[in-house]
């Protein structure tokens, strides 16, 4: 009958509803959970950046301690950080050498 298609309807559209907001709260947890990466990110890629400056000796080593300080307390993010630095890392210094921001690297990589 015209009622209970109707009903039907109102059912589908309401379903339809509750589907595209669930999916609109799973982007919104994961954009957040990303915000979570961007300051220890921009942290890192600034004390790079002035341990550059400061013609730090075992630069590398230095780079892959601040991934401890600043995430050791974090699970494996630490470690995350680390395999990050060491595959990324002249990468990262070419970035720094032209002038890139922390803001801009930590974007770049889509940590932020």
């Amino acid at each position: 009958s015209e009622s209970a298609m109707l009903r039907s309807m109102v059912i589908a559209t309401i379903c339809l509803a509750a589907v595209f907001a669930v999916e609109e709260e799973k982007k919104n947890v994961f954009l957040s959970e990303r915000g979570a990466f961007c300051s220890p990110c921009e942290r890192i890629i600034t004390d790079i950046e002035r341990a550059v400056e400061n013609e730090e000796p075992y630069l590398l080593k230095h780079c892959e301690s601040l991934c401890d300080d600043f995430l050791g307390y974090l699970g494996n993010l630490a470690q995350q950080c680390k395999d990050w630095i060491d595959k990324d890392f002249n990468e990262i210094m070419e970035k720094l050498n032209n002038d890139w921001t922390p803001e801009a690297i930590c974007h770049n990589y889509h940590l932020c």
